[in-house]
C-alpha cells in the first residue's frame, strides 16, 4: 500500500487505489481550519471558501489526480502546481478571520516575528519564486517523484510557499501601511511571473525534459512531448487568468474604497 502518490513505473489502470497518507493530511488540514473557525461568526463566503479549499486540496492530492500527476502526465502535474500554489492557499486564507489572526499573533511574539519575516512581501515573493523554479528543475523532479516522501515534500513545498505568498495580499497581518493596493498588484504580477518562463520552456523544448514522464507508460494518445506542451499551455492558459483575477479583485476593492471616501 502506498501512503502518498509517487511514480511507480507500473502501467496505468483506472482501478481505484487508497492513499491513507493523503487522507490523513487532508483531514489534519480540515481539522486545523475547523479549530480556527469554529468559534467565529463567519460569513457564507468565508465558509464556502474554507470548504472549497479543503475539498480542492483533497482532489489535487488523491486518486486519480495525485498518481497521474506524480508518475504519468506532466500536464496533470502542472495542474497540481496551479492548484496547490495559486488556488488552494487563497481559498484557505480567505476564510481566516483577521481579528483571530491578530489575537493569535499578539499572544505569541515569537510566532508573530516569524510570520512577519516570512510574509514580508519581498521575502514571500522570492521564496515563492525559488520554490517554483527549483521544483521544476528536471533533476529535482526526476529524483523526488520516485519516492513517496519526496513527492510529499514537493507537494508540501508548493502549498506552504503558496500560503506564504498570498498571506500579505489576503490576510494582511501584520499590517504594512506602505504595502498599498498598487504595490499589492505589482507584487502579485511580478511574484508569479516565473511560471511564464517555465511554461515557455516546456512549450518550446524539442524533447521531453522530465525522464519521469518521458518513460512513464502512456495514459492518453499524447506523446510525452505533446503532454509536456500541454503542461506549458496549462501554466499559461489556466494560471495566468488566476493571476489577473487576483489583480482585478485587489483593484476593484481599492476603487470601491476610493469611491466611498469620495462620497463621504
Amino acid at each position: 500500500m502506498q501512503w502518498w502518490c509517487s511514480a511507480t513505473g507500473e502501467p496505468w489502470t483506472w482501478s481505484w487505489q487508497a492513499y491513507p497518507g493523503v487522507w490523513l493530511f487532508v483531514a489534519l488540514a480540515g481539522y486545523a481550519m475547523w479549530r480556527v473557525l469554529r468559534t467565529e461568526p463567519l460569513s457564507t463566503g468565508a465558509r464556502v471558501s474554507a470548504i472549497a479549499g479543503v475539498v480542492l486540496l483533497w482532489i489535487t492530492l488523491d486518486w486519480p489526480v495525485g498518481p497521474l500527476g506524480t508518475g504519468y502526465l506532466a500536464s496533470v502535474h502542472a495542474v497540481q502546481f496551479i492548484s496547490l500554489g495559486m488556488v488552494v492557499p487563497p481559498l484557505l486564507l480567505r476564510a481566516l478571520p483577521r481579528e483571530r489572526v491578530e489575537a493569535a499573533l499578539a499572544a505569541s511574539p515569537g510566532i508573530a516575528r516569524t510570520v512577519g519575516a516570512l510574509t514580508q512581501p519581498l521575502v514571500a515573493a522570492l521564496l515563492f519564486t525559488l520554490v517554483m523554479v527549483v521544483t521544476h528543475v528536471p533533476r529535482v523532479v526526476d529524483a523526488v517523484m520516485r519516492f513517496q516522501l519526496g513527492a510529499f515534500l514537493l507537494d508540501l513545498a508548493w502549498l506552504l510557499s503558496g500560503l506564504v505568498f498570498w498571506w500579505p495580499v489576503i490576510v494582511q497581518r501584520p499590517v504594512r501601511e506602505g504595502f498599498n493596493p498598487i504595490l499589492r498588484i505589482l507584487y502579485i504580477f511580478l511574484g508569479t511571473q516565473a511560471h511564464l518562463f517555465i511554461a515557455m520552456w516546456l512549450l518550446l523544448s524539442d524533447f521531453p525534459v522530465y525522464a519521469t514522464y518521458e518513460l512513464a507508460p502512456r495514459v492518453t494518445g499524447l506523446s510525452a512531448l505533446q503532454d509536456q506542451q500541454l503542461a506549458g499551455g496549462f501554466m499559461i492558459g489556466v494560471a495566468e487568468p488566476i493571476v489577473f483575477a487576483a489583480i482585478a479583485v485587489v483593484f476593484f476593492r481599492w476603487a470601491g474604497e476610493q469611491e466611498k471616501r469620495a462620497r463621504s
